[in-house]
């Protein structure tokens, strides 16, 4: 019985027990770790791009923070963390992979370091994207330094911006025409900062890998965008000087099978200056062409010399080969396409070199009603006797020059505000254009002749007619500035020998009131200098940016000048170059303006410029220097109001920018 009431005593006991504890049978267990995300993370990123992400843990009593990672379809190249771990709540930048992985996503996880299971990991899934890029045709010609220069040269090629100014890729074709002829050099990468973002002022670096070019394989350029799809360039490195102008290509497009007008300006394998100009037709198959073309070989001119030439296809750049059968222009040209009826064309012969463009001809026909009131410009290449001539003239439609007034620089020798007059044939005549003409129609292959004496030694120009609705300036502009002709100057005077290349454009519009707003501008400066005791034609470059108001430059008026001749100081190269003057309206010759014009290089005191320019329309005009001791031929082209869209992103900071 003693054993049974023990019994009773315990269960009582336990009883009480259990009572106390709340009638329950166990302890709650404490509450599980667990992580998010907070502020959420983006859901997509472009490549190279970087996000701020941060991760709350809840319930971790030892507060031991995140771990971070991140996993994808191409191992190793996901992307990777400043900071692989952090506190609770503090931020870490992930970076995206420098190209999209396999499958197009990342996934990133942020774990506990307290919770040894893994068991509530917070994970985000982010699309990688590309960044948006455009491809740019550009070309340039000039004089070098290097190579034992000063040495004419020509450039070009094509180069891939992305969205950020990232250069992406490209492939350029450099030839001095005297050792350094490097074809299909590769661009391996590169930048285009902004000096004034505002403007479309820059400059953009090309890494080549070539160590013979630019600086030790990298070549600088000042830029300056007139719009979104063109800009005008200068070399910009110290290594050379030269003008020429970058443009959006549209790399789907092949070349027309059709008719093309023609210029090329360089130096022949004795170096003299020579020129060429003509038109041509490719083939239905788009393999070969056929055409006429004119030569003026340091004074020594042909005419109407038939060639042939075989095409290669276009690489994704847009570059291709033309082997020129016969014809003694060149054995090897390469070509870059901007638009099937634009290419710009180089010479890529080891003794010779040239560069220019074609520009497709349409579907019509020419003939004298083409040509109609017009502003032109014509200029050497640096190594020619240097001389620039611009001007406008009025036609009848019959082949006459009915009026015109020109000017004309030959290395000092100025002929100012001279009435022109002459004749003109489309296709050519031989009765106008010279015994060298057999009287073929070639379609748009013309000449046109301003009479003997009227503007110094300018005179013989053959004119190859391109499509009117094509702009010559800017060849992605279909909107404004269309029509016009491709000239090469094939004077033979007993004198002074004249081998240049220009364009001439329609005139539109002469009233002063339309020469307002913002301008991007550009030239091609020529200037004697000694060197080794020698003098010589040495040469400078210049883009820039401003607003004309009541025909006067703004005074944020700006721009860069390559100059590693040293012209205006001993800087190769200078930013923030002041430009200034009031353009006086020519009351006898509507579209026609003399413009005293200060350039100021840093402290320097101004160098005056006397200057004419030539209105086509308020959008595009042609200005040219006639001073004594230096000449230049260039253009100005109205921007737009805003210049949104160019892959203006790598802007250099305000307390970076250059001072002027």
């Amino acid at each position: 019985m003693k054993l049974k009431a023990f019994a009773s005593i315990l269960a009582i006991i336990f009883l009480i027990s259990l009572m106390g504890c709340g009638g329950s049978s166990s302890s709650t267990p404490p509450p599980s770790i667990s992580v998010a995300f907070n502020p959420a993370p983006p859901t997509s990123l472009q490549i190279n791009a970087t996000a701020s992400l941060t991760a709350v843990v809840s319930n971790d009593s030892a507060n031991a923070g995140v771990t971070w990672s991140v996993t994808c379809g191409s191992a190793g190249a996901c992307g990777g963390f400043n900071l692989t771990s952090t506190a609770s709540g503090a931020a870490t930048t992930y970076t995206a992979p420098a190209a999209v992985p396999t499958g197009n996503t990342v996934t990133v996880t942020a774990t506990s370091v307290t919770d040894t299971t893994k068991s509530a990991p917070a994970t985000i899934t982010i699309t990688a994207t590309a960044v948006a890029s455009s491809n740019y045709s550009f070309y340039l010609s000039g004089m070098e330094s290097v190579n034992g220069g000063p040495n004419f040269y020509a450039l070009a090629g094509s180069v891939t911006i992305d969205a950020n100014g990232n250069v992406v890729t490209g492939e350029q074709d450099y030839n001095d025409g005297t050792g350094y002829t490097f074809p299909g050099d590769t661009i391996s990468g590169g930048t285009l900062t902004w000096v004034d973002a505002a403007t479309g002022q820059g400059t953009l670096t090309l890494i080549t890998g070539n160590t013979s070019l630019g600086a030790s394989g990298v070549e600088t350029l000042g830029v300056q965008f007139v719009n979104t799809n063109h800009a005008l360039i200068v070399q910009f490195d110290g290594s050379a000087t030269s003008s020429g102008s970058m443009d959006l290509q549209t790399l789907s497009s092949t070349l027309n099978d059709g008719n093309y007008a023609f210029t090329l300006s360089g130096v022949d394998a004795t170096y003299y200056p020579v020129v060429f100009g003509g038109v041509f037709q490719i083939s239905a198959s788009g393999t070969a062409l056929q055409g006429v073309f004119d030569a003026n070989d340091a004074g020594v001119v042909k005419t109407e010399q038939p060639f042939s030439a075989t095409i290669s296809t276009a690489d994704g750049f847009g570059r291709g080969t033309i082997t020129v059968a016969n014809g003694n222009i060149a054995t090897t040209v390469i070509y870059y396409i901007i638009g099937p009826e634009a290419i710009r064309i180089i010479d890529m012969d080891a003794t010779d070199s040239g560069v220019g463009s074609a520009f497709g001809q349409g579907t019509g026909t020419f003939s004298s009603t083409s040509l109609v009131s017009s502003v032109f410009g014509v200029e050497s290449n640096s190594f020619a006797p240097s001389y620039a001539a611009a001007g406008m003239f009025t036609t009848d439609g019959a082949g006459n020059i009915s009026t015109g007034v020109a000017d004309d620089n030959e290395e000092g020798t100025i002929y100012s505000d001279k009435s022109i007059s002459g004749t003109y044939a489309i296709p050519a005549s031989s009765t106008v254009c010279g015994s060298g003409y057999s009287g073929t129609a070639y379609n748009g292959y013309g000449c046109l002749t301003i009479t003997s004496g009227n503007l110094g030694h300018v005179s013989a120009l053959g004119i190859y007619m391109t499509d009117p609705t094509l702009n010559l300036l800017d060849p992605n502009n279909t909107a404004s500035g269309l029509g016009g002709a491709l000239m090469a100057d094939l004077d033979t005077s007993t004198v002074v020998a004249l081998v240049g290349t220009g364009v001439l454009i329609p005139q539109t519009d002469t009233a002063t009131t339309d020469f307002t707003g913002n301008y991007a501008f550009g030239a091609q400066t020529y200037f004697p200098c000694t060197i080794s005791g020698t003098v010589v034609v040495c040469e400078f470059d210049f883009v820039g940016q401003g607003s004309v108001t009541s025909l006067a430059f703004g005074s944020g008026t700006a721009g860069l000048v390559s100059d590693p001749y040293s012209f205006f100081s001993a800087n190769a190269t200078d930013t923030g170059v002041k430009f200034s003057g009031t353009a006086v309206a020519d009351t006898s010759n509507p579209g026609r303006y003399t413009i005293p014009l200060a350039v100021t290089v840093g402290t320097d005191s101004p160098v005056d410029l006397s200057v004419v320019i030539y209105q086509a329309s308020g959008g595009q005009l042609f200005w040219l220097d006639e001073d004594s001791s230096d000449l230049f031929l260039g253009s100005l082209q109205q921007q737009p109001e805003s210049l949104t869209g160019l892959p203006a992103a790598r802007r250099a900071a305000a307390k970076n920018k250059p001072k002027q």
